[in-house]
């Protein structure tokens, strides 16, 4: 939808490629993973990015930030398109808030609890459950 046949980069044993693949520090790949932060490269530039995040500026220190990636001479760096399709579904997930609710629905898939009052989405859960396997 956003990028025809960026799958195929993503998928199977090109997931752990090293296009795919960048170092962070704990926290920040957590908020990377939940598409807290992003990548933006920076025009004119060789490995570049602008880390931008949509968490409050009391909790997103030390982003924002630029910084030039350090590429090795044998490994590839990681795909500038990876990166730009990340930063594009984080700014659509954080404009229309659907990112809230994806998280909720995958904090409810971990704790494996259904709500007392009704409100547990059960029809998502059984086929995220059914996709996932």
């Amino acid at each position: 939808m956003f990028d025809l046949g960026v799958a195929q980069l993503i998928e199977g044993p090109n997931m752990h490629r090293p296009y795919n693949a960048i170092t962070l520090n704990y926290d920040i790949h957590q908020l990377f993973g939940r598409c807290s932060i992003f990548f933006k490269r920076v025009p004119d530039t060789a490995d570049t990015y602008h880390i931008g995040t949509f968490l409050p500026p009391q909790l997103s220190r030390p982003v924002p930030i630029t910084r030039t990636l350090f590429i090795h001479p044998t490994i590839n760096p990681p795909l500038e398109r990876l990166l730009a399709l990340h930063c594009a579904i984080a700014h659509i997930l954080y404009l229309s808030a659907a990112g809230d609710y994806i998280n909720q629905i995958l904090r409810d898939r971990e704790e494996g609890a259904v709500r007392q009052d009704g409100s547990t989405p059960l029809d998502v859960l059984v086929n995220l459950a059914l996709r996932v396997g």
